[in-house]
């Protein structure tokens, strides 16, 4: 396991788009809680809260799900899959080295969001006096990267396509899920739309759709990687 990580790894952070990438949605969390820091009409804790609800997640959680979703839509765009299979052999060493790389990505850049929207509360004068506020968003902003990074990396597996996957990414959260959400469906049934409230609500039940996506898409990849390409 120790040379897939490696291997990975050396994938990973020998890209300059994954840097590019990994820090566009911290810049662009920054750039939206610039907007709302200026409501002053608002409490800080509110803004703060506000920075994070809605499309605006999705958006800037976007950059990091396309530096997981390269993971395998790299190796198929220019196949070098084959090359990667020889090597490590065994699929679930491949898959497993692929979900624990992307799943760091999104924790890192879960936390750098959280990290942009204090920043820019405080250079508007200002910081959330609640804590707990401040230790739910991350923990909310982390998991919910991670689980996202590991579904779009699912995704590109299954489809052995790196845009197909990307597109699903943003398809399904922000035109699927706002549609349903016009229905009498339970948000807290819409995967993305539980796991987003999860930030600013302590109840772990809201990660369960998103967290059942994701096994899913993780065991049907390590299945399609047995099946097609070992």
């Amino acid at each position: 396991m120790s040379d897939a990580l490696r291997y990975e790894f050396i994938r990973f952070r020998s890209l300059r788009s994954t840097w590019v990438l990994l820090l566009t949605g911290p810049a662009l969390q920054f750039l939206i809680a610039m907007i709302w820091a200026g409501h002053h009409d608002m409490t800080t804790n509110a803004r703060f809260s506000q920075s994070f609800l809605g499309l605006f997640l999705v958006l800037v959680a976007l950059p990091s799900i396309a530096v997981a979703v390269n993971g395998f839509g790299h190796e198929y765009r220019y196949r070098t899959i084959t090359t990667t299979t020889l090597t490590l052999r065994a699929p679930g060493r491949i898959l497993g080295a692929k979900a624990i790389v992307a799943g760091l990505g999104g924790a890192v850049s879960g936390a750098l969001l959280v990290g942009a929207t204090l920043l820019a509360e405080v250079l508007m004068g200002s910081v959330p006096t609640d804590p707990a506020l401040v230790g739910q968003a991350l923990l909310g902003s982390i998991l919910f990267t991670v689980l996202c990074c590991l579904v779009g990396l699912g995704v590109a597996q299954v489809s052995r396509n790196g845009t197909i996957a990307l597109l699903t990414m943003v398809v399904f959260p922000v035109i699927v899920e706002t549609g349903l959400g016009f229905t009498r469906i339970s948000p807290s049934a819409l995967p993305f739309r539980a796991a987003e409230a999860f930030l600013t609500t302590n109840r772990w039940t809201l990660l369960l759709p998103l967290l059942a996506i994701t096994v899913v898409l993780l065991g049907a990849s390590w299945v399609s990687l047995r099946r097609r390409d070992a």
